[in-house]
């Protein structure tokens, strides 16, 4: 038997086995059935090519992560099971951002679109819905001008999200796996996902929405959370030994050194007036009432 032949066995082996089939029960949502998920994963495996060839331990750990969000791998572009270097990666689809999106109630309705260079397309922002699009149904061409997408909230809200072209081709520049998977095969739906991804920093997130950005960014660009790094230990080649004294007593007053009293500060003439005064002055002569005969 070959290694892959074996490596197959071994995944085959794991998801039809009892406990792995209750683990996914455990992590499925209610109304998807775990024995559905184990059979999606082994079309996955039999006709992604270069999958079986990649770390068994990496297959099922993309498995369990698409049960724990409820998505089902390679159904209509919900997520991806993609080899790389040797290793599995789960990717979301832009059905499965949608679905997740569309889980929390809070959105009344979404949709990312494409917009080609033939079409009818007018952005204004000062208005309530901020675009006018209307697709050119006879288009010959499919020069893509860029993707927009646009979501009303269960208030009323409306949030618009626009990209060009070139932004979402540099977005996939920097992607892992742009020149292969879904990049290559379903270029407009990841340009859909990549809009609507800008545009879900102004949507409500739930904490499985953002799980899921998380994995999501881990695997298209391999970011990782980086635990900074510890400061430097200085090194101490050397050290001369010092002997470390007790402070002395303090002396005595009597032994200690006076200081010579300070000189008297200068006195001021006005100062020396008020000294030189008598303290109380000499009342005035009281000359004496004399009545001049007008009763009072």
């Amino acid at each position: 038997m070959s290694q892959i032949a074996r490596r197959d066995a071994n995944v085959e082996s794991w998801l039809s086995s009892p406990a792995t089939l209750s683990q996914l029960k455990a992590a499925l949502p209610s109304h998807f059935a775990p024995d559905r998920m184990a059979r999606l994963a082994l079309t996955q495996l039999r006709t992604v090519r270069g999958l079986a060839d990649c770390n068994p331990a990496s297959i099922m750990a993309c498995v369990m992560t698409a049960a724990q969000l409820g998505l089902e791998p390679g159904v209509l572009g919900s997520c991806y099971l993609i080899p790389r270097k040797g290793e599995a990666t789960f990717l979301i689809g832009y059905q499965g951002l949608l679905d997740l999106i569309r889980r929390s109630g809070k959105v009344s309705s979404i949709a990312s679109r494409v917009v080609y260079e033939s079409d009818v397309f007018e952005i204004d922002y000062s208005a309530a819905v901020p675009f006018v699009h209307k697709p050119d149904l006879r288009r010959k061409d499919s020069k893509i001008l860029g993707f927009y997408c646009h979501a009303t909230l269960a208030g009323g809200e409306h949030v618009f999200e626009w990209m060009p072209l070139h932004e979402v081709n540099a977005i996939r520049a920097r992607s892992q796996s742009g020149n292969s998977g879904p990049w290559s095969t379903d270029f407009a739906e990841m340009g859909k996902k990549t809009v609507l991804r800008r545009a879900a920093k102004y949507l409500p997130r739930s904490i499985e929405f953002s799980d899921a950005l998380a994995a999501d960014d881990r695997a298209d660009f391999g970011t990782e959370v980086a635990a900074p790094a510890p400061a430097p230990v200085p090194t101490v080649e050397h050290v001369e030994h010092v002997e470390v004294r007790p402070p002395a007593p303090p002396s005595s007053p009597s032994s200690a050194a006076r200081l010579p009293a300070p000189p008297p500060a200068p006195r001021s003439q006005l100062v020396e007036a008020i000294d030189e005064a008598p303290a109380f002055a000499p009342s005035p002569e009281v000359v004496p009432f004399e009545d001049d005969g007008f009763p009072l």
